[in-house]
This record gives C-alpha cells, structure tokens and sequence, in this order.
C-alpha cells in the first residue's frame, strides 16, 4: 500500500504539482508536505515543491470582525459544502475545509461563520432591501444568482480593487463566458468544491472494455480520437438481451444516461445556446445560427440513444453500471464516490467530441451549480474593503489546502482507482463551459437539448424556430437590464 501511494502522489506532482502544496498540517502555517494516509497507521510523506498560489492581500488585522457567509438551503442541492467543520476530524478533506477557515481567521482577526437559508433568494432581498449587513459572502445557484445581479442585490465583481480575477482560484471559463460588457456578478471558486461534485462526467468499465477487445479511452482521449462516433462505435455488439426476450434495466448495454446527462452530448459538440463577441464581451443567441450541425449532432445523439438498444435512458442507470451491465455511464462527478465497492475497475474520461477537429472537450456543470458573489449592501469604504479581503484571502487558501486535499480524496482509492483518472478529472474542469442562456432561462430554447436528447425522431428545425424568438427577446430585455446597471 505505501509503494502504490507514493507512486500516486509522484504522478500527481508530475500531472498537477500545485495539488499537493500544504494540506497535511491542520493547525499551522501550509507545509511543503503532505500526509497520505489511506488507513491507520500507514502513512507517506512526499517532498513537494512549495507551488503555493499567493494573493496579493495587504498585511490587516479587523479587530475580530465576524464575516458570515450564507448559504442556499431547503430541497434539492444546497450550499452545505460551504459549512464549517465543528473540529478536525482525521478526514483530509474536512480537515482542510476548516484549516482553510482558520489561516483565514488567524491571518486577518477574523471569525468565519457560515449559514443556510431555506429561502435564499428572499433573505438577499430582504437584507440588501434593508441594508442590514447580516452577512458578507453568498453562495446559491446560478438561476437565484441571475434573479439577485438583475434586481441590483450584487456587487460587480470587476468594480472591486481587491479581487484579483485573473488568479487561479477563480475559473476563468465561468468569468469569460458569464461576464457581459466589463460587469461580473458571481463566480466559481474552490471555496467550495460543489462545482466540481456537478460536473458531468463519463465513466466507463475497464473489465467490459477489455473482455470486448475495445480501445482503451484513455488513449482515445489524448490520441485526439474520443469522437461521438468512435463512442457510438464502441456501443455496438456489447448490448446483450438476459434471454426473457424483453430489453429493460435487466439487461447489458453500452451506454447508460438519462435525459440531463444526455444533453450534454451536445455540450460537448461545441453546441451552446449563447456565445461570446469578444469585442464587446456581450452574449448573443449562437444556437439559432448551428443549424446544420445541430441537426448532425441530433441525429448521432438519437442513433446512440435510441437505436439497437445500445443505450439504457432514464431506469436504474448508476445500478446497472454498478453491477457491470453497462460500458458506459454518463453522470457528475458526486457519483464516483458510489462505486466504491464495485466489484469491476472503472476509469473516467470526458464526453466525446463531435470531430477530431474540434477545438477541445467541452462538458458542463449541471445548472444546480452554486456560485459566489457580494451583496450590494450600501457600504463605507473601510467595510468594502474588508469584505473584499476577507473574501479573496479565502479563495486563495482554498486553492492551496481544499483543492488538494479533494484530489487527493478522490484519488486515494476511496473514489477513482487510477491517477491517470486525475489527468482526465482535471482536463475535464478545465473544458467546462457555462452557457449565459442556460444559466439565464431564456425559455424554451434553454431546454432544447433536453427536448432533443428526449426525442427518438428530433425535430431540430422547429424546436429551434419556436424558441428562437422568444430566447432573443428575453435575452435582449435580460442584456437592457444589465446595461443600465452601473
């Protein structure tokens, strides 16, 4: 066990050397070290170079101000990753959640507290309303966050002199892609590490690959030849009836999804609803004008999912990969920890492109993703800088202590087997694009890849027709809305 963790943290030092800076102290000041431990009593340190992340924060005490952070509660996916840890807890992870809230605190004189609302979007309101103060830092998902930059509840993040956007620790595909005109109203950060939970993923089944005489995805995937059709192509002939002359969840298939991981073949086509004018950084309606190749698309997307019961949608997709009746399985990352126990070995890779010509992999988050931004609270300078502070120095040593500490989790053994699986988790958190029309519900169109990927016989031309219009006009009065923001 020890030669097999050494060899992980080796390759990860070689793949990503900025993991592994600081997460094996739980009370001082980052080391260049890191505990590895996977059970009691085993352990191996690494020497790692000191690759730390700095921000550029000033030296500042705050005289043991207590900046809280509020989450979104309730049903459904919450802020929870947000909270803080009660005490150390022997669980790297956890640990480092609460480490980073401590360096923090010790470095600035601060307390962090953190809270859930049940009703997100009404508490901003009333407290910005109101201008109580009652916390410093909002997480909650992207639809609330929209909802909360339109009414004037948030700050410009672009407006603000002590966030460094350019850092890291901030995704700059989020930034690019949900920016408009110079104004910024949230982020994604490694504060928390839901973003990554809800990235869509592929997993695949190495024993299936091997016992079919397939490629291997991995080298498919840095080959430049993980293709919808190679994907498709390697669906045929490993779909197997069980003999009660019925296809159901009973039975063995290429490829298991449902319908919101479905639509993320087209993501991952290069399709997106809106795209970017970088010259203006203003958003536009692309999808209107990928016609042709939205109908292309569509028709693999149907072939692979509805044609010769390659595929099983929608019924006891995870059970049947986790019993070894599927190649393939299309979901976010949370689920990895799921198969844990699986009796088969399983690897990752990112969603096919649609062309070897294609600029990259492209895959997304689902739309639950929470995200970051600063209420617009009527503040004196000294507290705006304060908060800006505060916020920024935890971002940055979330980078350096919580985003290690969650790779080396998954790559411990307890999630992934494999630390090639790393280079594949981290190609795919760099290829994620968010799509301002999605994110800003113009309508019918935003769901027009779920209604294809729900569709044995897709009618491209007047899904897009009927939603056009309407996506342009609610995206215009959304960019109206923007522009008078100042």
């Amino acid at each position: 066990m020890k030669i097999r963790i050494l060899c992980i943290a080796a390759a990860l030092l070689l793949v990503f050397p900025l993991a592994f800076y600081g997460c094996a102290d739980k009370t001082g000041p980052a080391e260049t070290t890191l505990n590895t431990a996977t059970e009691p009593g085993e352990s191996t340190v690494t020497e790692a170079e000191d690759t730390t992340v700095r921000d550029d924060l000033p030296e500042i005490k705050f005289g043991g101000y207590t900046y809280r952070i509020l989450g979104q509660g309730g049903a459904g996916w919450t802020a929870s990753d947000i909270l803080r840890p009660e005490s150390f807890a022997d669980d790297g992870l956890s640990d480092a959640k609460l480490k980073r809230y401590l360096n923090v605190e010790d470095r600035f004189n601060v307390t962090v507290e953190t809270f859930l609302s049940e009703t997100v979007y009404a508490t901003v309101q009333g407290a910005i309303l109101s201008n109580d103060f009652s916390f410093d830092l909002i997480n909650m998902d992207t639809r609330n966050t929209a909802t909360a930059s339109l009414a004037k509840l948030l700050l410009n993040l672009k407006d603000l002199d002590y966030i460094d956007l350019s850092k890291p620790y901030y995704d700059q595909n989020y930034i690019h892609d949900m920016s408009f005109a110079g104004k910024l109203f949230s982020v994604v950060t490694d504060i928390t590490t839901m973003d990554m939970f809800v990235t869509w993923i592929m997993m695949y089944n190495k024993n299936m690959i091997e016992r079919n005489d397939l490629d291997n995805p991995y080298d498919l995937v840095k080959e430049n030849k993980w293709t919808l059709d190679k994907f498709n192509s390697m669906l045929k002939d490993v779909s197997v009836e069980n003999g009660d002359g019925v296809w159901d969840e009973k039975d063995t298939y290429g490829f298991s999804a449902h319908t919101g991981s479905a639509r993320n073949l087209f993501y991952a086509a290069g399709l997106t609803i809106c795209s970017k004018d970088d010259s203006t950084d203003i958003p536009y309606l692309s999808l209107s004008n990928s016609g042709e190749t939205l109908t292309l698309v569509s028709e693999k997307v149907s072939d692979i999912l509805y044609k010769d019961n390659k595929t099983l949608m929608n019924t006891q997709i995870v059970e049947a990969f986790e019993q070894g009746r599927s190649l393939f399985l299309a979901e976010i990352t949370g689920y990895l920890g799921r198969f844990r126990e699986m009796e088969d070995n399983f690897g990752v890779v990112p969603y096919p492109k649609y062309t070897v010509e294609q600029d990259r992999y492209y895959t997304t988050n689902d739309p639950c993703i929470m995200v970051f931004s600063m209420p617009a609270f009527g503040y004196k300078q000294d507290q705006l800088e304060r908060s800006e502070i505060i916020f920024e120095a935890l971002c940055s040593e979330s980078y350096n202590t919580v985003r290690p500490a969650y790779y080396v989790d998954v790559l411990s053994g307890k999630q992934t087997r494999d630390y090639r699986d790393y280079e594949m988790l981290d190609l795919i958190k760099n290829s994620r694009v968010y799509d301002f029309g999605l994110f800003n519900d113009l309508g019918s169109i935003s769901s027009i890849f779920n209604s294809l990927a729900s569709s044995k016989n897709p009618k491209v031309a007047s899904l897009l027709k009927s939603g056009t219009k309407s996506g342009e006009k609610k995206l215009n009065s959304i960019l109206e809305k923007y522009d008078q923001i100042k």
